[in-house]
């Protein structure tokens, strides 16, 4: 009779080599959050030609559908994401790529600003259910060593996918007209939902938690160098509980912590947004008054999201080996570098100075991300990213809000970008709080510590 052993699926998942299977799971969520990203800074590119074609009377128009896709977000990521904590995170992230590919083509046959914005809430769903089940794959895959590491791999593909709406605006809406921003992002989530179902894995950690999925579970551990023999026990930090239950997000040490996140996500998503859903549509007619040319209001939003793919590939290791305290310096230094955009706006220094916000902001967000991804136990990880995520669009939908409200009271461009820096004051004290809260012991997790090391 074949004997048994006891296999802890964490300790599986933390004593794995690095191989090729981990690099190609950390690449196909990049090229994943690359159409995300993508899809997210395309609106903004379209901003200009929306109001050329539609003949807007202001650029504050465009406020209700600027923030729908963030309002979509709001229900779209703890909806995906419990389906990912119920039903497995791979088919939560294809069904989440079906969404926001099909309503983005809708996007490009849009000929008003209700239909626009009508899309652009259904398509935030799919792009919540993205972010929130990337990060938990991620997460639940990467040992703990290199786990911040990989999720911040993994997420440069949000930021690099930005780059490309300006790109297309710039060389292709000359020839096609601006629907063609929008077919190209609607088409390649289709086509990377269908390719993903053959590609990307399962989370091992979920399936410990499904006993019918047990010959799916061994045949990933087989991918990942352990045997598991058919009279194998396995256990977990998890296997307490097999069902997601939103009241253990607020558990024991998280009853702060949570909170604090949410504050958090909130403040960076609604100073992001302002930054970055506006900048092309405001600063196009200031540059055009001023004597310069459109491009580079397009060129200066590509530099914002660039700055924060270079951030990424510069903080991963040490988010891993010192959790939120770079953060708290990559907000020290995004609180002036946002609020100079406005006073820069006309001025050759216009692209460097959004690279400078775009490298912090998006940092910030990189290492919350991160975080957020790391703290919480598997079966409530998809639901607490969710929710972070899903909460933090209260600020996403809020910053190009108060914008559209500021811009449609002829606020002058100095005075929009220092109120838009104004918050991450707050996200200063947060973030000193929670590490606080780590050093006195009150917030370690019981599986993994993220917030300081």
């Amino acid at each position: 009779m074949q004997q048994s052993a006891t296999i802890n699926i964490d300790d599986l998942v933390d004593s794995q080599k690095i191989t090729g299977f981990n690099w190609l799971l950390v690449f196909w969520c990049f090229v994943i959050t690359l159409i995300d990203g993508y899809d997210i800074s395309a609106a903004p590119a379209a901003g200009p030609f929306f109001v050329r074609d539609w003949h807007l009377a202001s650029p504050a128009a465009l406020t209700f559908p600027f923030s729908a896709t963030n309002f979509g977000v709001l229900f779209g990521a703890p909806l995906f994401g419990w389906i990912g904590d119920r039903y497995g995170r791979k088919i939560a992230i294809i069904l989440s790529l079906i969404v926001f590919g099909l309503f983005t083509m809708l996007v490009a046959v849009a000929n008003s600003v209700d239909h626009l914005t009508w899309a652009r809430f259904l398509t935030g769903f799919g792009v919540g259910g993205v972010v929130s089940n990337t990060i938990s794959l991620n997460a639940e895959m990467a040992p703990r060593r290199v786990r911040a590491t990989f999720i911040i791999l993994m997420f440069i593909g949000t930021t690099l996918g930005g780059i490309f709406p300006p790109i297309v605006a710039n060389t292709l809406v000359a020839t096609y007209d601006w629907p063609i921003i929008f077919w190209i992002g609607g088409i390649v989530p289709l086509v990377i939902a269908a390719l993903s179902f053959f590609i990307l894995p399962e989370s091992i950690k979920y399936l410990s938690l499904v006993p019918s999925r047990r010959a799916e579970m061994v045949r990933l551990a087989a991918r990942m160098g352990t045997t598991i023999g058919p009279n194998d026990v396995i256990v977990s930090a998890s296997h307490n509980r097999d069902k997601a239950r939103f009241i253990d997000l607020f558990v024991g040490k998280f009853a702060l912590i949570t909170p604090l996140m949410w504050l958090l996500f909130a403040i960076n998503l609604m100073v992001f947004y302002f930054v970055n859903i506006w900048l092309q549509t405001i600063i196009t007619p200031a540059l055009i008054k001023a004597g310069g040319n459109a491009p580079t209001a397009q060129n200066a939003g590509l530099m914002f999201q660039l700055g924060g793919s270079v951030c990424g590939l510069v903080m991963c290791r040490f988010v891993d080996k010192m959790g939120l305290r770079p953060v708290i310096l990559l907000i020290l230094l995004g609180i002036p570098s946002t609020a100079a955009i406005g006073y820069l706006a006309t001025t050759p220094w216009l692209v460097w100075i959004t690279f400078v916000s775009g490298f912090c902001l998006l940092g910030i967000q990189f290492g919350l991300n991160a975080t957020a991804g790391i703290m919480y136990p598997t079966h409530v990880r998809a639901l607490g990213v969710g929710y972070a995520f899903g909460i933090g669009r209260f600020g996403a939908f809020g910053g190009p809000a108060l914008g559209g409200m500021l811009i449609g009271m002829n606020f002058p461009l100095e005075h929009l970008y220092l109120i838009a820096a104004a918050p991450l004051v707050i996200s200063v004290i947060a973030c000193v709080v929670m590490i606080f809260l780590h050093d006195t012991g009150a917030d370690a997790p019981s599986d993994e510590t993220v917030l300081a090391h």
